[in-house]
C-alpha cells in the first residue's frame, strides 16, 4: 500500500529546495523535466513508497525551490552542483537517482563530477543532438514569460502551454510537426500551466541550460554506474543511438517497450540493486523551520497539523514573542513576505497558509471550528506557547474565533481590514466573493481569477460594481504580487473558497466579545473595506484604531510600536 506524499523543504545555501516525499527505508531521488515540478514524479513517488524513501525535487527555479543567481547565466554544472548540495542537505551520502528529460543532463554532469554519490544515476530520454548549439532554436523555444499588469500574459502563457502538447518544436506549428498524441485532460493541463506559472521568467533557466550543455563529450568521463534509458513512444528515444560506442565500463543502455508498469518494474529493479538498504535504512529529511536561513532570507517548512500539512513561512530572529500572521484570502502569504521580514525584527516571525491554500492541505471539514483546531495545532507543533497574532482581510473573523478559543496564549491582536458582514451580506458574499475558478480549456479561469484579485484592490467586496463599493484608495495592483496571488489560489482552486467560506459563517461581532488582549484595529478613512473598524473598537474590551499606512514595512513599524506597549 503506497503512503502518503508529504511536502518539504531542505536548506540549500542562501535558499530552499523544495520536495515531495513518501515511504520508509533506504532514499531514492527523482528529479523532472522542465518547466515541471515534483508534481510531475507524485506517482512515482507512491509507487516506490512500499519499498525506498521515495523523494522528488523541484530543480532550483521550478516548483517551489529558490531559483540560481540570474548573474552568471545558469548552466548545466551550476544546476549539478545544486543537485550535490540538495542531497548533502538531506544528510544523504549516496543513493540511486533518476533524470527525466532535462534533468538528464543536470545527472549526467552530476555522475561525471561526484561519481562518489552516486549509486547509479538513470538518465531516461537524454538529448543528444548533433552539431553546434542552435540559438536561434532556444531563443524561439524560449520566448520569455513576461508577467503583464493588463494580464494579457495569461492567454499567451496558457496558449504555450496548450502547444507544448501539440507540436515539436511548440512554435514550429506544421503538418511535420504535429505531434501524434490525443489532447491532454483538464487535471494534466491544469497541473502542467501551474508549474509554467510557479517557474514564471525562470521556466527557461535549466532549460535552455540543458539546450546549450554538450553532453557527448561527458559520456566517455563516467566512472559511476550509469543507466542510458528511454521508451519507445519518447520523442527522445533515437537519441539512444547516438551515445558513444563503446561506453565506459560500469554505463549501460536500455531501450524499453511503450509499457509504463515494465518501465516502473525495471525502475524498481535499479533502486533495489543499488540503494543502500543498510546504512539509510531509517533516513528522515530534516526540519528547515528548526535551523532557519540567515541573512534576513524568509525559511519556509511545513508543519503537521494531524489534520494535514500547513505551508509555514518564518522571517526574523530574536528572543521577542512570536509573531504569527494569516494572510488575506484567496491566496496566500508568499505575495507578503517583505511585509513578514519588516515583522520580524528582534523576533520571529511566522505566516501560515490557511489550510486549502497554496500548498497547505485541505480539511476534510472545512468549518470555522476545524480552521480554528488546525491553527491552533500549528501553534503547538512550531513549539509557540504565547503568541501576537496578525490578521488581514477575510482571515479576520477566523483570527477573531481564534483569538477567542485560544484565550492569553493570544497575547496582542491586529485586525487590517476587519471584515464583520451582517447575516445578509454574509450570505450574499458565500455566493459571489469566490468565481467558478474551475480550470477550462479555454482557459477563461486564469482571467476570471486575474481579474477577480485586481478588482480586489479597486473595489470592496470586488464584485460590486456600484459607487458605494469604490475604494477611494490608490489601488495596489503590482502584475507580480497579483501573479503569485493568482497562482496561489489557483494551486487548489477547488479549495480556495475553503477558508472563505468558514470566516464567513463566524459571527465576527459577537466574537469580539470572548476577545480579552490588547487589539490593534487599522482604519482608512474613504476605503469602504474598513467600514467595520469603528464597530470593531467599540465591541472589544481593549480596542485600539490607528490610520493604516500603506506601505508594508511602515505598517510593521507600526504594529511593532503597538506590541511594545
Amino acid at each position: 500500500m503506497s503512503a502518503k506524499v508529504r511536502k518539504g523543504f531542505v536548506n540549500v545555501g542562501a535558499g530552499q529546495v523544495h520536495y515531495r516525499a513518501a515511504g520508509s527505508g533506504p532514499p531514492v531521488i527523482l528529479l523532472h523535466d522542465s518547466p515541471r515540478s515534483s508534481v510531475l514524479h507524485e506517482p512515482l513517488v507512491e509507487h516506490f513508497s512500499d519499498r525506498f524513501t521515495t523523494i522528488a525535487i523541484d530543480t532550483p527555479g521550478y516548483g517551489n525551490s529558490t531559483p540560481l543567481p540570474p548573474e552568471p547565466r545558469p548552466e548545466i554544472g551550476d544546476f549539478s552542483s545544486a543537485l550535490a548540495e540538495t542531497i548533502l542537505g538531506f544528510g544523504v551520502e549516496r543513493c540511486p537517482v533518476y533524470g527525466f528529460h532535462t534533468s538528464s543532463k543536470i545527472l549526467l554532469d552530476f555522475a561525471a563530477n561526484h561519481p562518489e554519490r552516486v549509486a547509479v544515476a538513470i538518465m531516461d530520454g537524454l538529448s543528444l543532438p548533433a552539431g553546434d548549439t542552435d540559438h536561434a532554436f532556444i531563443n524561439s523555444y524560449m520566448r520569455p514569460f513576461k508577467v503583464t499588469g493588463t494580464g494579457s500574459y495569461l492567454g499567451e502563457e496558457w496558449t504555450r502551454v496548450r502547444d507544448f502538447q501539440r507540436w515539436f518544436p511548440w512554435f514550429a506549428k506544421s503538418k511535420a510537426t504535429r505531434l501524434p498524441m490525443a489532447q491532454r485532460d483538464m487535471k494534466y493541463m491544469q497541473a502542467y500551466s501551474m508549474d509554467l506559472f510557479m517557474a514564471g521568467p525562470h521556466f527557461s533557466d535549466a532549460y535552455s541550460a540543458a539546450m546549450r550543455y554538450k553532453a557527448v563529450p561527458v559520456v566517455p568521463t563516467l566512472s559511476a554506474r550509469c543507466v542510458f534509458m528511454a521508451r519507445e513512444d519518447d520523442v527522445l528515444y533515437a537519441f539512444l543511438d547516438a551515445l558513444p560506442d563503446p561506453l565506459p565500463d560500469g554505463s549501460t543502455i536500455e531501450r524499453l517497450s511503450p509499457d509504463r508498469d515494465a518501465w516502473k518494474a525495471r525502475l524498481g529493479e535499479l533502486f533495489n540493486d543499488y540503494a543502500d538498504h543498510d546504512g539509510a535504512g531509517d533516513f528522515s529529511p530534516p526540519d528547515p523551520l528548526k535551523d532557519p536561513l540567515g541573512g534576513g532570507a524568509v525559511t519556509r517548512g511545513y508543519v503537521d497539523t494531524g489534520a494535514g500539512q500547513i505551508l509555514v513561512r518564518r522571517a526574523g530572529q530574536g528572543t521577542g514573542r512570536p509573531i504569527v500572521y494569516l494572510h488575506d484570502l484567496p491566496g496566500s502569504a508568499r505575495a507578503d513576505e517583505t511585509f513578514l521580514k519588516a515583522l520580524g525584527q528582534g523576533r520571529p516571525a511566522f505566516g501560515l497558509d490557511l489550510p486549502g491554500c497554496n500548498d497547505s492541505d485541505p480539511l476534510a471539514q472545512p468549518d470555522a471550528a476545524s480552521y480554528a483546531t488546525a491553527l491552533i495545532a500549528a501553534l503547538d507543533v512550531l513549539g509557540l506557547d504565547q503568541v501576537d497574532l496578525v490578521a488581514d482581510g477575510m482571515s479576520t473573523p477566523l483570527a477573531l474565533a481564534l483569538a477567542g478559543q485560544a484565550g492569553n496564549r493570544v497575547q496582542h491582536l491586529v485586525l487590517d481590514g476587519v471584515a464583520l458582514p451582517d447575516t445578509d451580506l454574509s450570505a450574499e458574499m458565500k455566493v459571489n466573493y469566490l468565481p467558478d475558478l474551475r480550470p477550462q480549456m479555454d482557459g477563461t479561469h486564469l482571467h476570471r481569477c486575474w481579474h477577480m484579485l485586481r478588482d480586489q484592490a479597486v473595489h470592496w467586496p470586488w464584485y460590486d460594481g456600484g459607487v458605494g463599493a469604490i475604494r477611494k484608495i490608490t489601488p495596489d495592483i503590482e502584475p507580480q504580487n497579483l501573479h503569485m496571488r493568482l497562482v496561489d489560489t489557483l494551486k487548489q482552486w477547488d479549495h480556495a473558497g475553503d477558508a472563505i467560506a468558514a470566516a464567513l459563517s463566524i459571527d465576527g461581532k459577537a466574537c469580539l466579545t470572548d476577545v480579552s488582549a490588547p487589539t490593534l484595529v487599522f482604519e482608512t478613512e474613504e476605503d469602504v473595506r474598513y467600514r467595520w473598524a469603528g464597530d470593531a473598537v467599540n465591541g472589544l474590551a481593549n480596542g485600539t484604531a490607528a490610520a493604516r499606512p500603506a506601505d508594508p514595512t511602515a505598517r510593521a513599524r507600526a504594529i511593532l510600536g503597538f506590541l511594545a506597549n
